[in-house]
């Protein structure tokens, strides 16, 4: 069988994700989930296929991710990182004090205490992600794991996208928060940057977090996205579109893009 008629026949038993005709996708990553059963529920039963990603240990993380699982949305693991200030982290907190066994256990048990991870981001981070020999340690154990990495970017010196290159792991890049300010102007300025990015780069990836306004702000703007032309997709079918279009590609262990390659996600900071 030619490459054509396979990748056909994969189409057909929905084994390959195509996006719309002619429309731009955008990644949207609601961050902080667990601490609260009524915010994250909120944020689970909003329409469309976001991708969640939850703090690790904490009290509802496990029972709204089952939930987020049975409403298609894509689960993430918040890994909480430190900071330039020394914020508290909370359960499962990487910093740079830890010894190599330590930090690598401390990521497993984080990991596997949240069901249905497909990928990690990085909560605050701003000291850690800028550290090579850490994020070297991250990836690692994300490669072990056969799970992607997306840079939060909490500061602009950050070294985790490189490094997630370094090990082939499937990787992208925040390109907006849309909530730092949630007032309706600001949430309003944040969205449409998105989906000018989106719309000129192919894809954006907008964060968000569980706030009332947030909310109350994407239940309005989701429906409307498809006037836009975008197409709102979790981000393991970015992924799993840029390994098909790399086809056919020499297999590896990695399930998103089984020879990962820098070209196909040059995911620059806008």
């Amino acid at each position: 069988m030619n490459n054509r008629l396979l990748r056909l026949s994969l189409c057909c038993l929905g084994l390959i994700f195509w996006p719309m005709a002619n429309s731009a996708q955008l990644v949207i990553i609601i961050d902080d989930l667990g601490n609260s059963y009524s915010q994250g529920n909120a944020i689970v039963e909003l329409d469309g296929p976001l991708t969640l990603a939850f703090l690790p240990h904490t009290p509802y993380a496990v029972s709204l991710a089952n939930k987020a699982h049975q409403n298609n949305k894509e689960i993430m693991l918040h890994a909480p990182m430190q900071t330039a200030k020394l914020v508290p982290l909370g359960p499962g907190g990487l910093t740079l004090e830890l010894s190599k066994a330590a930090f690598k256990t401390t990521l497993v048990k984080a990991i596997n205490s949240i069901p249905h991870i497909q990928g990690v981001n990085n909560h605050m981070g701003s000291t850690l992600t800028q550290n090579n020999q850490a994020m070297q340690w991250v990836m690692e154990t994300l490669q072990d794991k056969q799970l992607y990495f997306v840079d939060s970017l909490t500061s602009a010196k950050s070294v985790a996208y490189q490094q997630a290159i370094n090990h082939q792991l499937p990787v992208l890049r925040r390109h907006v928060f849309l909530d730092n300010n949630k007032d309706t102007t600001a949430l309003t300025r944040q969205w449409n940057k998105a989906i000018r990015i989106a719309k000129k780069s192919g894809h954006a990836i907008l964060i968000g977090h569980p706030y009332a306004e947030t909310h109350a702000f994407l239940a309005a703007k989701l429906p409307l996205l498809a006037e836009h032309d975008i197409e709102l997709i979790p981000a393991s079918k970015l992924f799993l579109q840029q390994a098909w279009q790399l086809f056919p590609s020499a297999p590896s262990n990695n399930r998103y893009d089984l020879s990962y390659r820098q070209s196909c996600c040059n995911d620059l900071v806008r």
